[in-house]
């Protein structure tokens, strides 16, 4: 009985480590509801010198129109990545790798940020259980839908240059993963000023900083000129070129105040903070009657405490730490702009905005739950990987991990 007593935490955790593996391979798999492939197809293009799409085979969104050209608006880095497979195996090379390394490298980038906050061995793998199967990282990581790639790959970055600064305090390579990561979304550029307030509280020197901006200087003029080429424009990335702003139904959004106004917040904050799951039931036509799993997952999102209950712990047990300040400005700093942006995320599985100040939101959350993981906290972990897991493909009212894929 002592015995069972002693390991019966590391039994559940191997048990939930299995679960996640399992559910991940269904949702690559037979689960999968994504088939794109415009970062590989513009990989190859890379390859050949082109930074253009070609015309055939031409994916529905995702892209820009501009004289009679195509042109993908996310940041390059994505399929510059991939441009080694895309020689080799050509654009039918799985873009989705880029969501799998995503959540393996988050996954080590937790663990030792964990570690440098003193949490153990054990806890620190249920931290980054928590941040990777239980966030919105792990729907837009093994969904195969361009964005979502994109937004997953930007999360390792920050994650790294996180690491970078708490551990060895390289300035440079610090500023390097958050120029990699401005070259996925240009608004990632706002993680710089967590390290401005670490400057303002002594925490860098003027000489640290400045070689920290080197890189990120340097994948701005980059992005410049890439916009410069496609756009005639350094500041044009596409998205006002996009083929697809108003399909239905984001594109009525647009309808009220544009594509970038105050007006778009509350129901951004709705998603983020608010919005439940939605009923699954028997007769869509009529009457209230549940069918399992009982619910399901609306596409405009479903609230932060759903995917990620662990953060029910910045409202019940909020502790102030070293990085609060830092990390909770850059927390909203990276969060206006989505806030401010009219398609909400639509379609998702959670906010998938969050994704862009998910790491800094991670470090705010971090006194909360120092000295040590209570049993409290990892259950609101379990949960939440629960919750994740079973409901992923939900929005098409599929259940991979029980067989339903009507």
């Amino acid at each position: 009985m002592s015995f069972i007593k002693r390991h019966i935490g590391t039994a559940i955790l191997v048990l939930v480590i299995f679960f996640c593996l399992y559910s991940s391979f269904l949702y690559l798999t037979s689960g999968q509801r994504g088939f794109d492939k415009v970062l590989s197809q513009l990989a190859l293009q890379f390859t050949k010198g082109h930074v253009a799409m070609s015309i055939y085979n031409l994916p529905v969104r995702d892209i820009s129109a501009y004289y009679n050209n195509y042109y993908v608006y996310f940041g390059p880095l994505a399929s510059i990545l991939l441009m080694p497979f895309a020689f080799f195996f050509g654009d039918n090379f799985p873009q989705i790798t880029i969501g799998i390394s995503a959540m393996l490298v988050s996954f080590i980038a937790v663990y030792f940020i964990s570690k440098k906050f003193k949490f153990s061995r054990f806890d620190s793998v249920w931290l980054s259980l928590f941040f990777v199967f239980s966030t919105v990282l792990f729907s837009s990581s093994v969904i195969n839908i361009t964005a979502y790639q994109v937004e997953a790959l930007g999360v390792p970055l920050i994650l790294l240059a996180i690491w970078s600064y708490l551990t060895h305090r390289n300035s440079f390579l610090t500023g390097l993963f958050i120029a990699l990561a401005t070259m996925t979304r240009i608004t990632l550029m706002f993680s710089l000023i967590f390290f401005f307030i670490e400057l303002l509280r002594k925490k860098l020197s003027i000489k640290q900083m400045a070689i920290m901006l080197i890189p990120v200087v340097l994948a701005l003029v980059l992005l410049g000129g890439y916009n410069f080429r496609r756009f005639h424009s350094v500041l044009e990335t596409g998205y006002n070129y996009n083929i697809s702003t108003k399909d239905f139904p984001i594109g009525e959004n647009l309808k009220y105040g544009g594509d970038k106004s105050v007006v778009h917040i509350p129901a951004n904050l709705y998603s983020f903070l608010i919005m439940a799951p939605e009923p699954l039931l028997m007769d869509k036509n009529g009457g209230f009657v549940l069918k399992f799993p009982y619910l399901k997952v609306s596409p405009w999102g479903v609230a932060l405490w759903f995917t990620s209950p662990l953060f029910l712990l910045l409202l019940t047990k909020f502790k102030k730490g070293e990085y609060t300040i830092s990390a909770g400005i850059t927390t909203i700093a990276l969060a206006t702009p989505v806030f401010l942006w009219y398609s909400i995320g639509y379609a998702q599985i959670g906010y998938r905005y969050a994704l862009d100040f998910l790491p800094f939101l991670f470090l705010l959350l971090i006194p909360s739950l120092l000295p040590k993981l209570t049993k409290t906290a990892i259950l609101l972990i379990i949960l939440g990987i629960v919750f994740n897991l079973v409901y992923t493909d939900s929005i098409w009212e599929l259940y991979p991990l029980f067989n339903i894929y009507h």
